[in-house]
């Protein structure tokens, strides 16, 4: 099922020492559908981030390609706020298939906000700012992420935000099986309620919903749309029904709240018409402080490149 929001970080030591002649040094991240490594590229001497298949999905057909397919679009798709994939292969002595990605030294935003509770609007703006970059690059080229979530945010002390997680992007107007008719992707709290009726009723404004909720999330703690199940999200979507960003914390500055509330209705003729447009009121506010020079964070527990926490659902609509 779709998981409405919540998200498990996994624990522990790999009991693979390499994949792909990728040295594994330790779990970061467990889900149902992969794990992923700190690992070591003995070749360039530099960590990265080994993201491996499911063991019970290796002679799945369909999860095969999908994870195939987010191998190709992370190395196809560059942009300093995507993170980037590496390479990619089966390791037939382990029987893996595994995907290597850029490894980022910092923590994911859903992490950050744990440990903070609330983030600083300075910060806010400037993970909005960045991740709409990332956004506007995969939307000229015609690609939709459909998984903007804080987990899928990870946060560098120099170089910013960068999206994660290619595993559910899609071309634009493609005819794909990947998802299947009537089938929902992504995590509920932050898609777009056209998203949650069906998979491929998307296009760039349903990212910067996900994105606006992201925002609202960690700018007040809360997410902007209540409920326990896909079901009764989906239903506070449809009705408009998100709580005004200043009741929830009155302290938001107006303008920040204003550009995060209209990317959240639920026609998406009433969200900014584009990413860019989404990035440039973002930096118009004058509000952007840079990461590294606002909040510490410890780089000796790493964030992964990845998480793989989504699962996916069927949806009638």
């Amino acid at each position: 099922m779709i998981r409405p929001g919540d998200s498990t970080v996994g624990e522990g030591y790999a009991t693979l020492p390499s994949v792909g002649g990728y040295r594994l040094l330790r779990l970061l991240d467990r889900g149902g559908m992969s794990e992923v490594y700190l690992s070591y590229d003995e070749t360039c001497q530099c960590h990265v981030a080994v993201k491996l298949l499911a063991e019970h999905l290796a002679h799945a057909p369909q999860y095969v390609a999908r994870f195939y397919r987010e191998a190709r679009l992370a190395r196809l798709l560059s942009h300093p706020h995507l993170v980037r994939g590496l390479n990619a292969g089966h390791d037939p002595q382990v029987r893996r298939h595994y995907l290597v990605l850029e490894y980022v030294a910092g923590p994911t935003a859903f992490a950050l906000l744990q440990r903070e509770q609330r983030l600083p609007p300075g910060i806010v703006v400037q993970i909005g700012i960045d991740i709409a970059q990332a956004l506007a690059y995969l939307h000229e080229r015609q690609y939709i992420h459909r998984d903007v979530k804080p987990d899928n945010i990870l946060l560098h002390p120099q170089q910013g935000a960068k999206l994660a997680d290619l595993g559910v992007a899609r071309r634009l107007h493609e005819d794909t099986d990947q998802t299947g008719l009537h089938e929902a992707v992504g995590t509920s709290h932050y898609m777009s309620y056209e998203q949650g009726l069906h998979a491929d009723w998307v296009d760039g404004r349903s990212d910067l919903h996900a994105l606006g909720a992201t925002l609202y999330h960690l700018l007040t703690g809360e997410v902007p749309f209540a409920g326990k199940t896909h079901e009764e999200i989906m239903q506070v979507k449809r009705q408009d029904a998100f709580r005004p960003l200043r009741q929830v914390w009155p302290q938001a500055p107006r303008a920040l709240a204003e550009i995060i509330e209209s990317t959240l209705w639920s026609d998406p003729r009433r969200r900014p018409a584009s990413a860019r447009e989404l990035a440039q009121a973002l930096q118009a506010t004058g509000l952007a402080q840079p990461i590294a020079a606002t909040l510490a964070w410890d780089l000796d527990a790493p964030a992964s490149a990845d998480q793989p926490t989504r699962a996916d659902h069927p949806v009638t609509p």
